[in-house]
C-alpha cells in the first residue's frame, strides 16, 4: 500500500468548517438567533466563494477540470462492478456530482437567504433590491431548499458508509489529507498546493463581505 496526498489543507478545512457552519445556521434559525444566523451565513458565503475560486487555481484534486466529467462517465462508473477497486485520486464521478450538487444547493440557500424576509424583524441585505413578490419567493425557496439540502446530506452520509464497508475510509482521508492505494507508482499523482494560500484568500473575501453586509449584525452582537 502507498500513501498519496489527495486533499490539501484548505479542502479539508473547507469540508469540516462547512459542516460546522451549516449546523450553526440551522441551530440559530431554529432558536430565533437571527443576528448570529446572518453572521454565520456571511462566513459560509465567503467560504463558498473561496472554494469556487480554488476550483480553478487550487490543487489538482480541488480543480473542477480534474474531477467533473460528462454524465456518461457517471453512468459508466455506476455500472462498473469493479468501481471500488479502481484507483482514482480525489473525487470519483459520483463524488464529483455530489460536490456540484452541494455547491449548487448551498449558493441557492445563501442567495435566497440574503434576499428573504420574515416581514417582522429579519430581512436579508439584498431584499431591498427586489419586489415584494420576489422576496416572498426567495423566502419560500430558502425554506424548501434547506429540506433538499438535508436530503443531499443524508445521501452523502449513506455513500460514505457504503465506501467504508468497501474498505475505503473517505472520512479518514478528509482528516489526514492522505489515502492508501495499491500499485500507484506508475500513475501520475495529483499536484498539491499550499492550503494557506486559500485561507488568506478566504480571510480577504470574508473581510469584504462583513464590511459590506455583516458589520451591523456583528456590531449588534458585540454591543
Amino acid at each position: 500500500m502507498v500513501k498519496v496526498k489527495v486533499w490539501d489543507g484548505f479542502i479539508r478545512g473547507y469540508h469540516w468548517l462547512q459542516v460546522i457552519l451549516l449546523f450553526a445556521l440551522w441551530y440559530c434559525a431554529d432558536n430565533d438567533e437571527m443576528e448570529w444566523h446572518f453572521v454565520f451565513g456571511y462566513a459560509l458565503l465567503a467560504l463558498w466563494i473561496t472554494r469556487f475560486i480554488w476550483g480553478f487555481i487550487g490543487s489538482d484534486t480541488a480543480k473542477f477540470s480534474y474531477f467533473i466529467k460528462s454524465p456518461m462517465a457517471l453512468i459508466d462508473y455506476l455500472k462498473d462492478k469493479n468501481k471500488f477497486d479502481r484507483v482514482k485520486f480525489g473525487h470519483n464521478p459520483a463524488g464529483a456530482c455530489m460536490v456540484v450538487l452541494f455547491l449548487a444547493l448551498i449558493i441557492t440557500q445563501l442567495f435566497s437567504g440574503l434576499s428573504a424576509s420574515d416581514d417582522i424583524l429579519s430581512e436579508g441585505p439584498l431584499a431591498q433590491y427586489f419586489s415584494a413578490e420576489t422576496v416572498s419567493f426567495m423566502t419560500w425557496l430558502h425554506s424548501v431548499n434547506f429540506d433538499v439540502l438535508l436530503g443531499a446530506i443524508a445521501l452523502h452520509i449513506i455513500a460514505i458508509i457504503a465506501y467504508k464497508l468497501k474498505k475505503q475510509p473517505l472520512v479518514k482521508a478528509m482528516f489526514t489529507g492522505a489515502a492508501e492505494y495499491k500499485l500507484v507508482s506508475s500513475i501520475v499523482q495529483p499536484k498539491m498546493l499550499n492550503g494557506w494560500l486559500a485561507w488568506v484568500l478566504y480571510a480577504a473575501i470574508a473581510g469584504a463581505i462583513w464590511w459590506q453586509f455583516g458589520h451591523e449584525n456583528l456590531g449588534y452582537l458585540l454591543y
